[in-house]
């Protein structure tokens, strides 16, 4: 077959090096390693498996998924580099695929191991006409159909007398259910229904049409044959009377597609970026379906209801070889947690280190992709304490110098604790290097050969650079003709703060005409026909931005018109932006938590988020008071128009937290919760001048209660009026008063609906630039220790927490 076992052991025996991994470094390596493997019992193994060159139309973004699988497993959970076996574009055959996953997993993998199965290319259908009775030559047929993986040498769509070379799903779960051991997750970030064309807005779709031939490779039937005779199936028996192992997470249901996109410097399943980027941040306590809820919320936010992902427990699965509908169907499990964290929460790794010990190269697949592009010369990291590969307990502070796409080079400045002294051998070899900023600071040395930082060891933020002023980028979409990007173009440049970009650059949002026809095999119109003729902003994925299009009138308008009439809603847009960009729940240590819960249709809690310095689960309250009993989304929270919800905030620190709430309304508003309303519930005195404020070991409601003497469910939270959409709201906190953010709100709100302590924001931009100036001063003192000097806002990642809620409405 086409990858024999002694070819394999050879890529097995290579891996280190093609990862860049140092002897010294390795032989430091296998004590966390060691330590690892004794937790879990067993091996870890994985496939993963990437294809950007197809003939017909290349992908890009799918060997990214791969780096980013493969820095997560090893760096984060534990995983050998040469327990990895990866293919990629012209080594991902049919046969390779098929052979790779018998050799390196199936052959392997005994009762205790870890299995992982990684792909990420296109998918496709195969189609069939088959009787439903095949011993009565009367009975009717019908067409079913099932799902594929596409390899690298599948049939060209030009091609369609050919028999097919797809892996088909029968064949991956004859494969997955071959393995001895339960403990297997399967990643797909592909998909099975094409849309009728290869982009979503700026995203490129991971489906292929299907072929119209009925035809499988006879190997394809053979490789079927084996795996069933090896597990006593019958040729005609219907794997879903076995049951599968493990979890599957796929990039979206059945009836959707997937989606990739270029981001700044790198292209990347949006999936498969969303999971891993989350999955940094876990603790051994985290939850699988956490981190997959977030890369839920995430993957809408820009592709909206076309691509939802979805995370399956397959051993209550039912696969069908052919069946009429989706060939697995979703059931709600308590899954277990086969991906446990070996490490603490962080941002990246140090993948190498150069210059005798002086630059440190670095992996940055835990930022958020708003986080990451800010980040710029200046950025400061920092090595996470208590690393196993620092037996000295020295700490590394990481100066970035440059960054493209994922990875970074930074200076290595070395830090010590406060109480610990450095020895006049180690002073003097510090005195050989320069000090990055050409100053001696108090406990900060210039690194050199020893002590020294080592790959691996695990990086999370300490300074966050943000830019001064952060500007809106507009890209046009391709559709429209040259003199409407002219005109698109000119708009735009009077609008402040508003950069329009082309169409290769990512982009926040996109113009263009509103579509007058819908998208092939979609369940319903983007847009109500009402709308044809006119312009608006819509996201990457082509999801219409609420309040983007103007009122109904006959005929169209001109592209300078809409860019003048958006002119409101871009300043709502960045206001939006720069208040995400605060969002660091996974990276500070400031010790706050929420319960997020609905009183109405209702009473339960239905989201929590917790800091990195909240480590006691044991903490959280298993009920909101006065409200009812709890339960978890485990997904994108759904809520119906008209529910009531409700925060809790707990500060767990030692310290008093001041705290502002903002919410982004599904009909494109900013809201804010008054910081004038009734304090009696804060157990504070503080003034509207200053804001909320909890003390230590305290919790408070938001929006407070009401009422002394709350009677009924009006009394609790605020309601949800809708549109159908995504709301969000975000839970800012801070050891200092948001003095300029309430002195910007003054006289800039109005009442919004019915709730009289959740006001509209007037001037949203003004007020999303005072809280960076807000948490910029609660910094002063941590970014003058640090030697810091930048005109941008430098924001110390503990002096303040942005916790963030998203939901759907409908």
């Amino acid at each position: 077959m086409g990858l024999k076992r002694r070819e394999f052991l050879q890529r097995a025996s290579l891996a280190l090096g093609a990862l860049g991994i140092s002897e010294a470094w390795w032989w430091r390596l296998q004590s966390r390693y060691s330590t690892a493997l004794a937790q879990t019992t067993g091996r870890k193994l994985a496939l993963l498996i990437g294809i950007n060159e197809y003939p017909d139309a290349p992908l890009s973004g799918c060997i990214t998924d791969v780096e980013m699988q493969q820095e997560l497993l090893v760096h984060k959970f534990g995983f050998l580099p040469t327990d990895i076996l990866t293919l990629t574009n012209k080594q991902a055959t049919r046969e390779n695929i098929e052979t790779a996953f018998i050799d390196h997993l199936t052959n392997q993998a005994r009762p205790d191991d870890l299995v992982l199965f990684h792909f990420s290319g296109y998918g496709s259908r195969v189609s069939k006409m088959i009787n439903e009775n095949e011993q009565n030559e009367s009975s009717s047929s019908k067409l079913t159909f099932q799902n594929t993986l596409v390899p690298i040498d599948a049939v060209s769509l030009n091609n369609e007398g050919r028999a097919i070379n797809d892996v088909l799903e029968e064949t991956l779960w004859l494969l997955v259910q071959s393995l001895e051991t339960t403990k297997v997750v399967t990643v797909l970030d592909t998909s099975y229904v094409y849309p009728g064309q290869s982009l979503q807005g700026f995203l490129r779709v991971r489906s292929r049409p299907s072929s119209t031939t009925e035809e499988i490779n006879k190997k394809e039937k053979a490789i079927q044959t084996l795996l069933r005779d090896h597990q006593n199936l019958a040729r005609r028996q219907l794997i879903n009377q076995s049951q599968l192992p493990g979890l599957i997470l796929n990039a979206s249901r059945d009836s959707q597609f997937a989606t990739e996109t270029d981001w700044n410097g790198f292209s990347s399943g949006l999936f498969t970026y969303a999971l891993t980027q989350n999955l940094w941040h876990t603790t051994p306590a985290t939850k699988l379906q956490i981190s997959f809820a977030q890369a839920t919320s995430f993957v809408e936010q820009l592709a909206g209801t076309y691509q939802q992902p979805e995370l399956k427990e397959a051993a209550k699965q039912n696969i069908a070889q052919f069946t009429e509908e989706a060939t697995i169907t979703p059931v709600a499990t308590p899954y277990q947690n086969l991906l446990t964290s070996l490490s603490p929460p962080a941002s990246g790794v140090v993948t190498s280190v150069e210059d005798n010990g002086k630059i440190a190269n670095l992996w940055l697949g835990g930022l958020p992709i708003n986080v990451l592009d800010a980040v710029t010369s200046n950025s400061l990291f920092t090595t996470v304490p208590s690393s196993d590969l620092n037996s000295n307990n020295y700490q590394f502070q990481l100066q970035i110098r440059s960054r493209t796409g994922l990875t970074a080079k930074a200076s290595i400045i070395i830090e010590t604790n406060n109480s610990q002294e450095l020895s006049e051998q180690e002073k003097q070899k510090f005195e050989n290097g320069e000090n990055l900023n050409n100053q001696t600071q108090k406990n900060t040395q210039t690194s050199s050969p020893n002590p020294q930082l080592l790959a691996g060891e695990m990086v999370r933020e300490k300074i966050r650079i943000l830019p001064k002023p952060t500007e809106l980028t507009i890209a046009l979409d391709r559709e429209l003709s040259r003199i409407e990007r002219v005109d698109a173009t000119s708009g735009f440049s009077a609008e402040s703060q508003v950069t329009v970009v082309n169409n290769i650059q990512a982009a926040d949002y996109i113009f263009s005409r509103v579509p007058e026809t819908t998208i092939a095999q979609s369940l319903s119109a983007p847009l109500p026909s009402m709308y044809q003729g006119r312009y608006a902003l819509f996201s990457l994925g082509e999801v219409l931005i609420p309040s983007s299009v103007g009122e109904v009138g006959e005929g169209g308008e001109a592209v300078k018109v809409a860019v003048q009439r958006l002119s409101s809603q871009l300043k709502t847009l960045l206001a939006a932006k720069i208040l995400r960009l605060t969002r660091n729940e996974s990276s500070t240590q400031i010790k706050v938590r929420t319960n997020f819960a609905t009183i109405t249709p209702e009473a339960k809690i239905v989201m929590r988020r917790e800091t990195l310095g909240v480590s006691n689960e044991a903490k959280f309250k298993t009920n909101i008071e006065g409200v009812g009993s709890f339960g978890v989304s485990n997904g994108l929270l759904t809520l119906p128009i008209g529910s009531r919800i409700q925060c809790r905030l707990y500060n767990d620190g030692d310290r008093p937290v001041y705290f502002m709430l903002f919410s982004l309304d599904s009909s494109g508003c900013i809201l804010v919760l008054d910081p004038a309303a009734s304090n009696q519930s804060l157990n504070n005195n503080e003034s509207s001048e200053t804001g909320f404020a909890i003390s230590p070991e305290d919790s408070v409601n938001m929006p407070p209660v009401i009422s002394n003497f709350p009677r009924d469910t009006e009394s609790f939270g605020w309601k949800l009026i809708g549109p159908e959409g995504l709301a969000e709201s975000l839970i800012i906190c801070s050891y200092q008063p948001f003095k300029e953010t309430i002195a910007a709100l003054n006289g800039e709100v109005r009442q919004a609906r019915n709730d009289g302590v959740i006001q509209e924001v007037l001037n949203p931009l003004n007020v999303a630039q005072a809280v960076l100036r807000d948490l910029q001063s609660a910094s002063q003192s941590a970014v003058q220790s640090s030697g810091l000097s930048t005109d941008d806002y430098a924001l110390d990642i503990n002096s303040w927490a942005t916790m963030s809620f998203l939901c759907r409405i409908v």
